[in-house]
């Protein structure tokens, strides 16, 4: 007698469900609760997003200011949380101690566009940059309240605005410092849980920065929230459980799944993937190839910041110029210096081909605008006579070595 339609059917859903490697028949979703966290006696982050400009306008001349403030005072509103009524209107104004620099924040953290009410204002000494001569005002932990629906969450953010000459700053800038962290037991091994905001809007999305470690593993508390082990959620995560009777390292793999937009609950899923941390860790080490290649013994010489020497030169030689904008704070540009321009075959071709003029951005202002700079490092290429030939940025010494020879 012919097996019924339905009969078939189940039949073949059941095949096709043990053929299914059990991971992806019964996945296990593990959920955490995770709380606000901001910097006070324990371990905190160690890497921040970059900051976020906020745009500051002149308050009206006929506004109410706070008491003891005088003008230059200037407004602005940090567009954050889930919509338009948790953004939040903030004002920053002079002293009469320093009447150019922003010396006090007020934040309108009642949200009913009054600066008066809302307590203290949080207080900056202006200091001046001493390479720079930049004047610098920072304001630190600032706390804010977000609204999430029927929930509402702290938020801290540290603030700083820049006066370059005469005139007031018109942005001031923010980044987050608080994060999200929680615990939870994973097929019985305790592990600690961490989300970062990675934007500075003060939602949690996938966009966003996640870690776990075992809370077994050496100085767990602080490795979890630093830039060695935190990634974005479309990595993997990885979770020690011990080791093997070879005495090799077991460990669960972890697929982020899904955040709150509060940051309240995150859950992930133990996954069976054929990779271990130490194999999904290592393309992440850049530096990795270049430590075994050989170092320099003749250091390829810099001008400092001299345009027309280092073109004088090239003309005299028959060579070519490259320019190297750097900055203090740009981590690839170290590299560089320690790494690719210190590297044998790369500093023998630079040394056959090119003089070299370094200028750092934060001071050669003026070259910055001639040349376009808009981020670092940007390295750039001319003929003798001062023509650009091409530009670049970083570049591992194998690809460097190309570059410079082609």
């Amino acid at each position: 007698m012919p097996a019924s339609p339905i009969r078939l059917t189940f039949c073949l859903i059941a095949c096709v469900l043990l053929s299914l490697p059990a991971a992806a028949q019964a996945e296990k979703i593990v959920q955490a609760d995770l709380a606000y966290r901001a910097p006070g006696s324990g371990p905190a982050p160690n890497f921040s997003p970059y900051g976020t400009q906020v745009k500051l306008t002149d308050v009206a001349p006929a506004a109410p200011l706070p008491d003891g403030v005088v003008r230059p005072a200037k407004s602005g509103e940090l567009q954050i949380g889930p919509g338009p009524n948790s953004s939040i209107k903030i004002l920053v104004t002079a002293d009469t101690a320093h009447p150019r620099d922003f010396c006090r924040l007020y934040i309108d953290r009642n949200r009913n566009g009054v600066f008066t009410d809302d307590g203290p204002p949080l207080i900056a000494i202006p200091s001046q940059n001493e390479k720079t001569k930049a004047w610098w005002s920072s304001f630190s932990h600032a706390e804010l309240s977000i609204p999430y629906g029927n929930v509402t969450e702290p938020y801290m953010a540290d603030f700083w605005a820049v006066r370059e000459g005469e005139e007031t700053p018109a942005v001031i800038r923010y980044s987050v410092r608080s994060w999200r962290a929680g615990t939870v037991t994973v097929n019985g091994v305790q592990a600690l849980v961490a989300m970062m905001d990675s934007n500075n809007d003060a939602m949690f999305t996938d966009r966003d920065t996640w870690s776990v470690l075992a809370a077994s593993e050496t100085d767990a508390p602080r490795r979890v929230l630093s830039i060695q082990e935190a990634r974005p959620t479309s990595r993997l995560m990885f979770l020690a459980t011990g080791t093997d009777a070879a005495g090799s390292r077991k460990e669960l793999v972890l697929e982020f799944r899904s955040v709150s937009p509060d940051g309240r609950s995150l859950s992930f899923a133990i996954v069976d993937r054929p990779v271990t941390k130490a194999q999904d860790r290592a393309p992440d080490d850049t530096l990795a190839a270049e430590r075994s290649r050989p170092r320099a013994s003749k250091p390829f010489p810099w001008i400092d910041a001299n345009l027309d020497r280092g073109i004088a030169e090239a003309r005299e030689s028959g060579r070519k110029v490259i320019l190297d904008f750097w900055t203090s704070w740009c981590g690839p540009c170290h590299s560089l210096d320690e790494w690719i321009w210190s590297d044998a075959e790369v500093a023998a071709a630079l040394n056959t081909g090119y003089v070299g003029v370094k200028f750092d951005g934060d001071l050669a202002k003026e070259m910055v605008r001639k040349f376009r700079v808009e981020g670092y490092p940007t390295l750039i290429v001319l003929d003798s006579s001062g023509k650009e030939l091409r530009r670049f940025g970083y570049q591992p010494s194998k690809q460097m070595l190309e570059t410079l020879t082609r």
